[in-house]
């Protein structure tokens, strides 16, 4: 018996904390992990695999936590991702940045750096749990003779009630253990209390709508979470007013002949100017920041209603509140419906002689005729472009749109005109580069769904590599690269100050062959004639899966909006 190691008894092994913290993610129903295997996890993750989870081995960890990012937009449920010590960690601040201003239910298994490499001149002596919290993510300490399932089934229950990032983190000596016994404590209520604003104030807002004649409500991110959609529509029949949404809800309300688009910055110039021209506002889960405001000038007549279950939303508001609703949003908008008078709907929408924008019409197309460009040979309009893909794309997709100079010819042009899409936008934080990764993980989240990635050339080069594992996992996905062959963005600006934009004309290499030799398919087009013919090269039912990239050349003389 003195000769067995101390984690033995009589020949059997005693869980260590490794296992356990296992076990636990597992019992709270964490069974994919995306990560890049290391030092500090190599253990976990057979234990992870023993215990029947996915361990998805991405090129890149912070790839993989927007991986992870993706999955749990696509399902609203917490998804791990692993990473080891160093630059493992360091590797994610921006994806998690991603993550917690897209309040995703993101979980992290994170091994901080050995004792013995703490401290030492040219060894790893930058706090782990630090790197974590300036990322705004929320950090667990797995500590000795605590019970490690526990810890999980907090940490898990923070991410799922509050939308945020959180990070279990382990070293290397604590994850080998053994295991204290559970404490017993029962699992912690997952979904909390909702505050809901008094029936007073709801009375008072209430009557603020009805004396409207112009009235728009906005959906955000927070009115498509919460499913208020439809309250919404309703409210906005009750009212004769109009719909509109951010970035966040972008196509929630499509189909409806009330509806304005996007909001904001990207809005297109006849809703830019009939939202010009409301006199009330009712933001329902909308961040009223400087992009969704375009800069405080959207609303210049309005009285502004905001209606958000997170109190510092009013802090953060770039234009003058005339009432804060603190709730959800759903529930919300159904206490506003409820306290309507009742009444016969309106007539007609907008009731006051002031010419307004016909909302079923096209306004994309009178977007391009107000501003028509002369293209380079072989060259596309990418607004153009993305009324063609509009065409074509599968009516039920998951599109998820990246951040760049491309971002606005898609969050303009492309629509949800059967109500079956939905559109992720992956630049919270305003990055690039995301859209891939983060794609990946809703395909593998949601296999049943199309998935199409829209990005730009430069941003789709930075986790190229991350082709290699959609392929070998596969994933079913369509990448369409606006390709303009330079930092379309920096190109604009740069012209716009009157500077030399040469620095920034970065040649892209053939995307299509690059897409080809990590393992998925690649075609390039640069006439409109060949858009037609996608679907029928796109094939998701292809086995095994592979991603299908098609490289789009686009001309750099269409500015984008923003």
């Amino acid at each position: 018996m003195a000769n067995l190691p101390a984690t033995e008894h009589a020949g059997r092994p005693e869980r260590r904390v490794r296992e356990a913290l296992a076990d636990a993610f597992v019992a709270e129903g964490l069974t994919t992990v995306f990560g890049l295997m290391g030092d500090g996890t190599k253990r976990w993750m057979l234990d992870m695999a023993a215990r029947g989870a996915r361990v998805v081995q991405v090129r890149h960890e912070g790839a993989g936590c927007a991986m992870a990012d993706g999955a749990a937009r696509a399902t609203g449920q917490p998804v791990l991702c692993a990473v080891t010590y160093g630059p493992g960690v360091s590797q994610l601040s921006t994806a998690l940045l991603v993550a917690a201003k897209h309040r995703t239910p993101l979980v992290v298994f994170a091994a901080d750096v050995p004792t013995h490499q703490r401290d030492r001149k040219g060894q790893l002596d930058v706090s782990t749990r630090q790197l974590l919290e300036a990322a705004q993510t929320e950090v667990h300490e797995v500590l000795p003779g605590q019970d490690p399932m526990g810890l999980v089934r907090r940490a898990v229950g923070r991410a799922r009630c509050h939308g945020r990032p959180v990070a279990v983190l382990a070293g290397p000596e604590v994850q080998e253990l053994p295991a204290p016994p559970p404490t017993g404590l029962r699992r912690p209520p997952l979904d909390p209390p909702v505050a809901l604003p008094h029936p007073e104030v709801v009375a008072q807002a209430a009557q603020r709508l009805t004396s409207a004649s112009r009235p728009v409500l906005l959906a955000g991110a927070g009115a498509a979470r919460a499913g208020a959609g439809h309250a919404l529509v309703a409210l906005a029949d009750r009212l004769g007013a109009r719909l509109a949404t951010s970035f966040g809800a972008k196509g929630l309300f499509d189909p409806h002949p009330a509806n304005l688009g996007l909001a904001g910055g990207f809005a297109l110039p006849a809703t830019k100017e009939a939202l010009a021209r409301a006199d009330l506002l009712l933001a329902v889960g909308a961040s009223l920041n400087f992009h969704t405001t375009d800069q405080g000038q959207a609303f210049p007549r309005a009285r502004v209603l905001l209606v958000d279950q997170r109190p510092d939303a009013a802090l953060e508001a770039t234009v003058p509140l005339d009432a804060f609703l603190l709730g959800d949003a759903r529930l919300v908008t159904e206490q506003l419906l409820a306290a309507l008078p009742d009444r016969p709907s309106p007539a007609g929408p907008w009731q006051s002689g002031v010419p307004v924008v016909d909302a079923s019409g096209d306004l994309r197309r009178e977007a391009l005729r107000r501003s028509p460009q002369a293209l380079e040979p072989h060259r596309l309009d990418p607004r153009v472009l993305m009324l063609a893909l509009d065409e074509v794309l599968p009516e039920d997709a998951l599109v998820v749109v990246g951040g760049g100079h491309h971002m606005g010819f898609a969050a303009q042009y492309l629509t949800n005109r059967s109500g079956r899409r939905q559109f992720l936008m992956a630049f919270d934080f305003m990055t690039t580069g995301q859209a891939v990764p983060t794609a990946i993980g809703v395909a593998l989240a949601r296999p049943e769904r199309p998935v199409v990635a829209i990005e730009g050339d430069a941003s789709f080069l930075m986790h190229v590599q991350e082709l290699e594992t959609a392929a070998r996992i596969g994933a079913r996905l369509l990448v369409v690269v606006i390709d303009d062959q330079a930092l379309g963005a920096e190109v604009h600006a740069l012209e716009a100050e009157g500077l030399d934009p040469t620095l920034a004309l970065v040649p892209t290499p053939d995307l299509a062959r690059l897409a080809e030799a990590l393992g998925g398919r690649g075609r390039r087009i640069d006439d409109l004639t060949q858009v037609a013919s996608l679907p029928g090269w796109f094939d998701p039912t292809h086995s095994p899966p592979v991603p299908h990239v098609v490289d789009c050349l686009v001309s750099r003389r269409v500015v984008g909006p923003g």
